[in-house]
């Protein structure tokens, strides 16, 4: 069985996949969770909860983009980013709030992250100037009345010239990942058929520009970020996380 994350981005690949395997939605996290308790063979994780794991990195499906990705805000009542801000973070991501973190730190702007209970925009920024907001609320909030400080995928992008990989295929043992594999080939297929599904309700014209940008495939530069982030995780310079 492979777990899938049950967010938009994933939706393509899950009807490509579609009686072609046995799977199974969750979050990120619980899929992880499932994975080590020997209930999946195989699935998506958050790429900074795997490289702290024991799990075995399979090159395969993952989440990433070229660079801006729509789905990964930081979002404020106010116009511009300040310094010594707090931002109110959701328990769902690890690797965006990562992200987050490294741009911060460039930036040389103080910050403190804010765990939350809460997903969207508007419960976010009730205590709150910034939030951090993720996968399908990102792209509720996108062009709506708040404030978009950055594309947390964008400024990663730029300033360390990588490309931002979110979501990694994890297993504790070897995984033939040729079903997995042709999947990702014919999932641009199933685009059309994810936006008129589209139970999120985001706008469809955000959509079509949003699977334009999510990529699935294991490349060098996807290689790239996931060692670029386990040297981090491995010499301890990951600040407030």
């Amino acid at each position: 069985m492979y777990g899938i994350i049950n967010l938009i981005h994933s939706d393509p690949l899950f009807y490509a996949l579609n009686n072609k395997i046995e799977i199974k939605r969750d979050t990120a996290f619980n899929i992880l969770g499932m994975i080590e308790k020997d209930e999946l063979d195989a699935g998506m994780v958050s790429l900074v909860q795997f490289l702290n794991s024991d799990l075995k990195l399979i090159e395969t499906a993952n989440i990433h983009t070229l660079s801006n990705t729509m789905s990964t805000l930081l979002i404020s009542r106010n116009k511009h980013i300040e310094n010594n801000i707090e931002i109110a973070v959701t328990s769902l991501t690890a690797t965006t709030s990562f992200y987050l973190s490294l741009i911060l730190n460039k930036m040389g702007i103080k910050y403190e992250l804010i765990k939350s209970k809460y997903t969207d925009a508007q419960h976010l920024l009730n205590n709150n100037d910034y939030a951090l907001v993720i996968g399908d609320d990102a792209l509720l909030a996108y062009k709506s009345n708040y404030n978009i400080i950055f594309d947390i995928g964008y400024e990663f992008s730029r300033l360390f010239n990588l490309m931002p990989v979110y979501a990694v295929t994890a297993s504790k043992r070897d995984f033939d990942h040729k079903i997995i594999d042709n999947a990702i080939a014919a999932s641009k297929n199933y685009v059309e058929k994810s936006i008129i599904k589209n139970q999120a309700k985001v706008k469809k014209e955000i959509l079509k520009f949003y699977y334009n940008t999510i990529k699935y495939d294991y490349n060098f530069e996807v290689n790239e970020t996931v060692n670029f982030l386990k040297n981090i995780i491995l010499k301890n310079e990951y600040i407030n996380q």
